[in-house]
């Protein structure tokens, strides 16, 4: 009996010591994993140019939007000027519901539509992550950019470190809603007021990005249909400091009745300056809501003095050439 029972003792501290040994071999085996894929993703794209992740559910920001044109004879230049509040409520699981409005200070030449208060972007936005199948989307709905409304699709698929394919899909029609200070309204702009079709207009763009890391340059080749119907193919090459970018790009597009360009060829340059995020927070326990500037300050400087060929929309109010429109986990 004695012997049976050392025998069971013996049989049970094996068995536990196997169980332990291969708990501590799952436990290790799984942290490697999590240490390999953390390590895979921060080599997937470089980190400055991800989009940032809020700390707190609500930011609320304001900004200053800037229009200058050297078109006319009698000014130097025709300037418009406007402030951006706007607000982001991350409602988690990769929602967002993002709105901004424009408040007009100074108009100088520019159409007398502008001098209205509108709101400029209502979106809801849902990002969709495949990691394993290096698949990225963003569905947007609402509002956008450029006087647009309707619904937009953007897909990125980094391919390994340093080649990434993306493109973007939308069907959109053209909207604003605007009031000037003494309560008039418009719903509904002329359309001979900015040329643009009242229908509804698919648009569709594909494109590639190639980053030289060891000299954080990145070159980016878009082409496809936009906004007013037009055809073109961009190439830009954009050069990335540590809260700057600088670009240089040229364009060649198709024209149309809705492009006044006489020249079917074009560029100029971007100036994108990141600005700091952390703002003022609210003095609740989990830090709701943060107060903070706009995230980053453009510029934009283009040859020709008819800006309308390959024009789009944006989904979110502070979108730039810098920053991906959605991250790459």
């Amino acid at each position: 009996m004695t012997d049976r029972l050392s025998y069971v003792t013996i049989r049970e501290h094996l068995l536990i010591m196997l169980l332990f040994c291969s708990g501590i071999l799952t436990v290790s085996a799984q942290v490697q994993t999590s240490e390999c894929l953390q390590k895979q993703a921060s080599e997937i794209w470089p980190a400055k140019v991800q989009p940032k992740i809020s700390d707190t559910p609500v930011d609320i920001f304001c900004g200053m939007d800037l229009h200058y044109a050297d078109v006319n004879f009698l000014r130097l230049y025709n300037t418009l000027v406007y402030l951006t509040p706007g607000i982001k409520w991350n409602m988690g699981k990769d929602w967002q519901l993002a709105a901004q409005a424009w408040l007009p200070i100074d108009n100088n030449g520019y159409d007398k539509r502008y001098n209205m208060i509108r709101l400029s972007t209502l979106a809801l936005s849902k990002e969709l992550h495949f990691p394993s199948a290096r698949q990225h989307l963003k569905l947007s709905a609402g509002l956008f950019g450029k006087e647009r409304w309707g619904a937009d699709i953007k897909w990125m698929m980094p391919v390994n470190s340093w080649l990434m394919l993306q493109a973007q899909a939308g069907l959109t029609q053209r909207w604003a809603l605007g009031f000037d200070w003494d309560g008039t309204y418009e719903s509904e702009f002329k359309e001979e007021q900015n040329n643009m079709p009242k229908e509804w207009v698919p648009t569709g763009v594909l494109g590639a990005r190639v980053y030289l890391r060891p000299w954080d340059t990145e070159f980016v080749l878009t082409g496809g249909r936009y906004l007013r119907k037009d055809v073109g193919v961009q190439m830009e090459v954009m050069r990335h400091f540590k809260y700057c970018t600088v670009s240089l790009y040229a364009q060649k597009h198709e024209k149309n009745d809705f492009v006044k360009w006489n020249d079917k060829e074009s560029g100029g340059f971007k100036i994108i300056v990141m600005l700091d995020r952390k703002g003022w927070n609210t003095k609740t326990k989990d830090k709701m809501v943060t107060f903070r500037p706009a995230s980053n300050f453009r510029l934009t400087y283009i040859a020709q003095s008819d800006a309308n060929a390959m024009r789009m929309y944006t989904t979110d109010p502070e979108e730039n050439e810098r920053v991906l429109p959605m991250r790459i986990y």
